[in-house]
């Protein structure tokens, strides 16, 4: 019984998908068993693994519904490490990632992620997020940045067993099903780890997955945050005040009431706003945020460049905890 279960669905990717096999095959580390899993290929990408002889590799069909969602699990159906890693197959992981991660686990880690290089990134928006994700140090940072974007590039990713069967692994959701999974793990208590050096190359490309299917937009983006947001502690109880009243506040304020969760109000530094009425909860100046609406949990919701510092240095001048009762949102 292998170590580690690496799974790598796939659907045409005939130019990548046996550079991405075999970057995981000659890993220094070998305890490892490789599941790829072809998602309905049409191209040659089968017909490119056809010389692969290495006995810890094993080639299969998607059983599930079409899908990475269906393929990742049709894959970890077979797997029978006690660690569950990801790749996709467009990707390089460098020939240390595997030993680098496993070196990295202590007792209680359930998640192990590394540092990412961005390869052919088709805007600067790729290579913020790289740059935003590989600064998140440590668990305390990725999970009190849980709500801001992924903290966990997907590729990345080596999970214990056990932590995915308490879970019940990636769900087909109407929103990215990766950041939907660490949010129910960070929820479950589950602790992460991250390997700072760089142990993956991060292919981009103009018909990305999160480029075109609206699971990865902004509207399922907000619809998502809604929904693990409710789960807070006391957000039940005491509903949340948003710091931000433009359209990122506006937006994310339905999708809660959606939920189910009241909206006390808003702080916005907008003096046109103040005063006004959204969604039905009242619009305050940011002066009263040591006054008012103290039970509830605040969410800062300001997009602009260099907001989210601003909103938390006053959250946190105004007595908030962050990771507790206050949490950015973008």
């Amino acid at each position: 019984m292998p170590l580690v279960s690496v799974v790598l669905p796939f659907r045409n990717a005939e130019a990548t998908l046996l550079d991405a096999v075999q970057s995981i095959l000659l890993q220094e580390f070998q305890d490892l068993e490789l599941i790829a899993v072809n998602d309905g290929s049409s191209d040659g990408s089968v017909a490119s693994l056809a010389e692969i002889k290495d006995p810890r590799f094993r080639q299969i069909q998607n059983k599930s519904d079409p899908g990475v969602v269906g393929a990742t699990a049709t894959g970890f159906a077979q797997a029978s490490g006690e660690w569950f890693a990801r790749m996709d197959a467009d990707d390089i992981a460098m020939p240390r990632r595997i030993g680098e991660q496993l070196k990295a686990a202590k007792n209680d880690t359930g998640v192990i992620t590394c540092g990412v290089e961005s390869v052919n990134s088709q805007g600067n928006g790729m290579r913020r997020y790289v740059e935003w994700a590989n600064s998140l140090v440590d668990h305390e940072a990725m999970s009190c940045s849980r709500f801001i974007e992924c903290p966990v590039i997907n590729p990345t990713a080596m999970i214990r067993m056990d932590w995915m069967e308490r879970v019940g692994g990636y769900h087909d959701t109407p929103w990215a099903e990766d950041h939907d999974l660490w949010l129910r793990l960070f929820a479950a208590g589950c602790r992460f780890v991250r390997v700072p050096e760089v142990l993956l190359q991060w292919r981009d490309s103009p018909d990305r997955l999160t480029r075109q299917d609206p699971r990865y937009g902004t509207e399922a983006r907000s619809r998502m945050r809604a929904h693990h947001l409710k789960n807070l502690p006391d957000v039940g109880e005491h509903g949340v005040v948003i710091a931000g009243a433009g359209p990122i506040g506006k937006r994310l304020a339905r999708d809660l009431q959606n939920e189910g969760v009241t909206v006390k109000g808003f702080f916005d530094v907008n003096p046109a706003r103040v005063g006004q009425h959204i969604h039905g909860a009242e619009v305050a100046a940011p002066e009263n945020m040591k006054t008012m609406w103290r039970s509830s949990i605040m969410l800062g919701a300001v997009g602009l460049k260099g907001a989210r510092s601003i909103v938390r240095e006053m959250a946190l001048t105004a007595g908030r905890r962050e990771g507790e009762d206050f949490w950015a949102v973008c």
